[in-house]
């Protein structure tokens, strides 16, 4: 897998790992930032989830031009609902904690790739080209 996100999770993953894993992590990022889980519009919907779980000050700095705050896998653990961590880490072949950690490290860059200029992207605008650069799809 070419493109940042790819880049991000070889090195979060270590080499070693089955290009099906990295693509399964990838595809659980995609569904995430572009809205697939189930709760709503995308980009907007993830901001404010990570807001009314007291982490808006890290999403920000995110979406914003400067530096990008780090998540804890504890952190992430109060945005999105052990169901779905569950069902991520099968899908992913691993285990719930390690997609957290895995998702610690590689949402900040996914989040700060698909806003641009520091600015998040229409709800009814096509994520398609924003992700396809983070998975470095044609």
């Amino acid at each position: 897998m070419s493109g940042i996100l790819g880049q991000l999770l070889t090195s979060v993953l270590g080499g070693g790992q089955q290009a099906s894993q990295t693509s399964a992590i990838a595809g659980i990022i995609q569904q995430i930032i572009g809205g697939n889980t189930g709760a709503g519009n995308g980009i907007g919907n993830l901001i404010s989830q990570f807001e009314n779980a007291g982490l808006g000050q890290q999403v920000q700095s995110w979406v914003g031009n400067g530096a990008n705050q780090a998540v804890s896998p504890q952190d992430l653990s109060k945005v999105f609902p052990s169901g779905s961590v569950d069902a991520w880490s099968k899908q992913a072949g691993t285990s719930p904690g390690n997609l957290l950690q895995i998702l610690a490290h590689a949402l900040p860059q996914a989040v700060d790739h698909v806003t641009p200029n520091g600015q998040v992207p229409a709800a009814t605008q096509d994520l398609g080209g924003l992700l396809r650069g983070l998975l470095g799809s044609a």
